[in-house]
């Protein structure tokens, strides 16, 4: 069953909401991992940041609000940019995530905040406060785009751009195809296997994105980011799909019902599939599917 079908089905998918957030943000080690595995195996020659920051399109004096901060990766190289004129407020909803931040941003040449809140309440913002407001990847765990869209086009400045980068609901459907069907041979629960995304979750994705923007801001330009992580060797991608993406929802969603073991057998299983994949072409490859809106 697929996850845009999930809603005509009985059965209820998981709830991946806000206290699955906190959890799965109150440590750097999932963020981490994906962020290190994307710009070790990338196939694309630009970093995805490199995309970003064309996109920005930054003088250095812009006012610049990042909602949904997590560990600074992107907030680190955008606040090196800025000078005199210009200032930054990182905000993210975990505090674990924003003393990370904090951390990683250790080069800035104009004046940086940190804060903890939520995209959907913007209220401590006046309107038109922000030349540039980034909403990076943050929409997988939103439960009211639309909401969230009109905080972002009301704090930005008139004059000024929204940035909103997300990712496809079919993005790396190899390892999601391997996870289920791995999880389907190995006789896991099927109203288990039901209940999970099969795909990147959200009520937005790049599927329906730009419908959802033009609602908001004048002008929507979308700026495709297209890359594939190849990889030679299994443990590289195992720890991507164990570490930085937790066994695609059955670390957090197993409970008492999947056991320790049941998880190691899965792991084994995909582990197997990948090395004969690598064994049989030599290496395995997973398609990412990522734009860029610049929104005015």
């Amino acid at each position: 069953m697929s996850q845009d079908t999930a809603g005509v089905a009985s059965v209820k998918p998981f709830d991946f909401g806000l206290e699955y957030i906190r959890e799965h943000f109150g440590s750097n080690t999932a963020l981490f991992t994906q962020q290190m595995t994307h710009n070790v195996y990338r196939e694309n020659p630009e970093p995805l940041i490199d995309h970003l920051l064309r996109c920005l399109d930054l003088n250095g004096t812009e006012s610049v609000l990042d909602l949904g901060c997590g560990n600074g990766f992107i907030l680190r190289d955008v606040v090196s940019r800025l000078r005199h004129g210009g200032r930054a407020v990182a905000m993210d909803i975990s505090p674990a995530m924003l003393e990370l931040a904090k951390r990683n941003a250790t080069i800035a040449w104009a004046p940086l905040e940190f804060t903890e809140g939520r995209a959907e309440d913007l209220s401590r913002f006046a309107d038109g406060s922000f030349t540039r407001v980034m909403a990076n990847y943050i929409f997988h765990y939103i439960e009211d785009p639309d909401l969230v869209c009109s905080q972002i086009a009301r704090v930005r400045d008139p004059k000024g751009l929204a940035i909103v980068t997300i990712e496809a609901r079919r993005s790396m459907p190899e390892m999601y195809d391997l996870h289920f069907e791995t999880m389907e041979k190995l006789g896991f629960p099927a109203d288990f296997i039901d209940r999970l995304p099969r795909g990147r979750r959200g009520k937005m994705t790049l599927d329906n994105t730009e419908e959802t923007l033009v609602r908001h801001f004048d002008s929507v330009e979308e700026r495709p980011y297209v890359d594939a992580l190849r990889f030679e060797t299994p443990q590289p991608f195992m720890d991507f799909y164990s570490a930085g993406h937790r066994l695609l929802g059955v670390q957090a969603m197993g409970g008492d019902d999947i056991t320790q073991e049941m998880k190691d057998e899965l792991y084994r299983g995909v582990e197997k599939a990948v090395s004969d994949r690598i064994a049989e072409v030599g290496h395995f490859e997973v398609s990412k599917r990522n734009s860029v809106f610049v929104c005015a």
